[in-house]
């Protein structure tokens, strides 16, 4: 530190010359913090953009993807009986020819109870818990229960207010005594009931429903129709078919309607039937053809073909407990934990033996800490857990030696390092390790500091079995590259080697014809296997057909019979009285229509080109934004002398033109400009652009990209093919890499495609100028800022220096004046 003297002998302000002289100095670090400063702001202008790009893509996404992009109306012949409106893809007519039973809901009333709304439920019930099941609005009871507790002093009052609050889907009511609970769902559970009470019953019972014969049981049934000649029937009376919101105000035509139900429930039955008998055979033949006894296991063919398609890995049934657990559960256990395992007899005997064990406390209180089914994981597989740690192992640490041989394990053994260095003498060291090839590097170096030293520490034989665990796992990666059927094609010659992308052609002929035939038996079988599950799940799928068959044709003869309808056939069965279903006054069918609304598709239509205009403005506008070079940041002197509105209106032409002529922006307007003209050839349609239905960019170049309508040519093409207008926006089929006519192209939506060039632009605009979630160093203009924050600070400790050198030299130049001024004094004196 200087002693700094202030100019007493020199009768100079020494302290306003070292700051004059300090603000000379410091021009290079001002000028610095203004390159900072502008750094940031260039930074905040690009975040700016991305902010416009992401608000854009919303907007997209709310108006125009997640909603219908067509408009259509809808018209009734007879609103009094079936109402309806359109959706974007509501086509053709849809005719209602009867209704024979509108959905209702199922209800339960009980018998008087002694009770009133302010009445504690305890004083003539019971605590406790009831547990409702009720229909749902896919018309499936709920598979779990809603629990409704009744405290000690909860009343009748609060009970209601509890059931209906809750999510149990009933509507509960208590009146003159008596409780009733109406499901909030129509329609009908084939097979079960609509309310349940699945706990609790004793208490629910004592509301006054303990005797059958006093309580009011109201089934909940679905409304049945006849639509475009086929009778069918839903859960409730609104719903939507061919595009049609349809609602279904009153019943006619029900003879009829019950008649068709009832014919179509009786086929329906018959065909239930036998496609059970043929998938029940198909079962059995993909069984027999698999070898399996039941779905969770797998055979001794299956098991040998996977060991030698891939090698040292774990088995396919090992997997399948292997994963059970995670990763870290059989790393972390030690050697004496999977002793004591191993001698056990039962997971009972393991909680059981714990505390008497040599164990150390930190494994006994692991091992307490274990749920009981993963004790059952680790006592099932006592005689694999070894394997299964050695397992977890590689699958930390030895994953990257698929490369390695013998020569280069035998050269990590031998290499080593200091605990002290840094990773990066650590790579260097690697990279100049002669014995190491290029990929034994890279696998190297792609390890952390700690997984690299236990790597080293590893011992030669664990390093090889790793070695030929990765070496499995690349074959892995390269079968699932190719996929089973592609696999047994190439080797029965079903396919060409040369129809092959490149990737699977380089695959496909790095292999060995050993390892070709290998791959081949295990595709047989995983194919096989794939058949067999699939042919489990048919079956069952058949037997839930077959039971809902049977309730719908059980539901469909009880309602022919009390209407009538039926007589015997003959031999023992029933069919439909023609006769007496003809005889009954019939009603005109009601048939639905509808139109397109052509305004609103060109409203919308309009009101995006606005919206995107607006956008590409005003990006536009930035990119040709005057740049004031005389406006440079603030220095924090220059602010101190200026006031605070001087300040904004400074700042305002300084941050001008930040991003005047920039290359990033205009390349991801063109990008999202070029999509206009562009055609899409997954549409079979005359238009297949936005050119072609009358939406182009302004030809005023100054523009930037803005679109223009041709109103006229746009609304003759929305009344000869809005579908196709649609389609050209939304292609709900379309891929970014489809397949045409051989031909790789993208046939997605222009919407999507524009939100994929969006996408695209705001990524770019990211590696250069960030997000607020990232660092620094994740991104250019943050690595710019980086750089100089150091070279500031560099100057800082500079100018100290330079500010101590100029002190130390006026305080030379005072203590000389002084000691003159003392020599001078004393010669006077004498």
């Amino acid at each position: 530190m200087v002693n700094r003297i202030g100019g007493l002998a020199s009768g100079m302000d020494i302290d306003a010359l070292v700051k004059k002289l300090m603000n000379a100095e410091k021009a290079p670090l001002n000028k610095l913090y203004q390159k900072k400063q502008t750094y940031e702001w260039q930074r905040d202008a690009y975040r700016s953009v991305n902010t416009k790009l992401k608000t854009f893509d919303t907007y997209i996404a709310d108006n125009l993807v997640l909603k219908s992009f067509l408009s259509k109306t809808a018209a009734s012949s007879n609103s009094n009986l079936v109402t309806a409106t359109a959706t974007g893809s509501a086509a053709g007519t849809l005719s209602i020819e009867g209704v024979s039973q509108l959905a209702t809901a199922a209800r339960k009333v009980g018998d008087q109870v002694n009770a009133v709304g302010t009445t504690k439920i305890s004083d003539f019930a019971s605590t406790g818990t009831i547990e409702f099941k009720a229909i749902q609005t896919n018309g499936k009871l709920a598979s779990e229960a809603t629990k409704i507790e009744i405290t000690s002093d909860m009343t009748v009052d609060q009970f209601i207010s509890k059931v209906n609050s809750s999510n149990a889907g009933i509507s509960a009511v208590f009146e003159n005594g008596r409780f009733s609970f109406t499901a909030k769902n129509t329609g009908d559970v084939k097979g079960d009931d609509e309310i349940k009470v699945v706990g609790g019953l004793d208490i629910f019972n004592k509301l006054g429903f303990a005797d059958p014969n006093k309580v009011q049981n109201t089934e909940g049934k679905n409304a049945i129709f006849t639509v475009n000649g086929i009778a069918t029937e839903r859960t409730t009376n609104t719903f939507t078919i061919s595009g049609y919101n349809v609602t279904l105000k009153d019943t006619f035509n029900g003879l009829q309607t019950i008649a068709d139900k009832y014919k179509a429930a009786v086929e329906e039955l018959k065909n239930a039937t036998t496609n059970l008998a043929n998938k029940q055979a198909n079962l059995i033949t993909k069984q027999n053809a698999y070898g399996a006894s039941d779905i969770n296991s797998y055979t001794a063919n299956h098991e040998t073909a996977y060991k030698n398609a891939f090698g040292n890995t774990l088995s396919l049934s090992q997997q399948v407990q292997y994963n059970k657990l995670g990763n870290d559960a059989w790393r972390n256990l030690s050697t004496d934990e999977i002793d004591f395992i191993k001698n056990q007899t039962s997971v009972q005997g393991i909680k059981d033996n714990i505390d008497g064990s040599t164990l150390s406390d930190e494994s006994k209180a692991k091992l307490k800490g274990l749920s009981n089914s993963a004790l059952d994981v680790l006592f099932t597989n006592k005689d694999q857990l070894t394997d299964f740690k050695a397992q977890a192992e590689y699958e930390k640490y030895g994953v990257k030696l698929k490369d390695f041989d013998q020569n280069a394990i035998d050269a990590l053994k031998r290499f080593s390092y200091n605990s002290s260095d840094s990773i990066e003498k650590i790579h260097k060291d690697i990279d100049d390790n002669p014995e190491f090839t290029k990929e034994v590097k890279d696998a190297l170096k792609s390890l952390s500091k700690d997984d690299l030293t236990n790597l080293i520490a590893t011992d030669s034989a664990t390093l090889k079995t790793y070695q030929e665990k990765a070496q499995a796992d690349d074959f892995k990666q390269k079968y699932s590259q190719l996929g089973d059927a592609l696999i047994k094609e190439l080797q029965e010659g079903t396919k060409k080697v040369e129809d092959l992308t490149e990737k699977q052609k380089e695959i496909w002929n790095s292999l060995s014809p050993e390892k070709k035939g290998q791959f081949y038996d295990l595709a047989d079988q995983n194919i096989k296997r794939s058949e067999y599950l699939t042919a489990v799940a048919e079956e069952k799928a058949a037997q839930t057909r077959l039971t809902e068959a049977t309730n719908t044709e059980k539901a469909a003869t009880a309602d022919a019979t009390a209407a009538g309808i039926l007589k015997d056939d003959g031999s023992g069965g029933k069919v439909v009285d023609e006769d007496k279903v003809n005889a009954a006054p019939q009603a005109q069918a009601v048939t639905m229509t509808s139109t397109t609304d052509v305004d609103d598709i060109m409203a919308k239509i309009k009101e995006f080109v606005t919206t995107y205009n607006g956008f590409i403005k005003d990006l536009n506008d930035q990119t040709k934004e005057t740049k004031y070079r005389d406006y440079t940041p603030l220095t924090s002197e220059q602010r101190e002398e200026m006031s605070e509105s001087e300040i904004k209106l400074w700042e305002e032409k300084a941050k001008s033109g930040l991003l005047r002529g920039d290359t990033l922006i205009r390349e991801g307007l063109a990008g999202m400009r070029s999509l206009v003209y562009q055609s899409n050839p997954g549409i079979d349609s005359k238009y297949n652009s936005l050119f072609s239905i009358g939406i182009t960019t302004s030809k005023n170049y100054n523009d930037g990209g803005t679109l223009e309508i041709d109103e006229a040519k746009l609304r003759k093409v929305l009344e000869e093919d809005p579908d196709a207008v649609e389609k050209l926006f939304k292609n709900s089929e379309g891929k970014k890499d489809d397949v045409v006519d051989g031909k790789t192209v993208d046939t997605r939506g222009y919407l999507d495609k524009l939100r994929g060039s969006m996408k695209t632009f705001e990524i770019t605009i990211e590696k250069k100028a960030g997000r607020s979630t990232m660092t620094d160093a994740q991104y250019a203009i943050g690595k710019n800022l980086v750089d100089t924050e150091s070279r500031i600070s560099t100057w800082k400790r500079k100018l100290e220096d330079i500010e101590a050198r100029y002190w130390k030299q006026f305080t030379a130049m005072e203590q000389a004046i002084n000691k003159a001024n003392q020599q001078s004094s004393m010669f006077m004196q004498g």
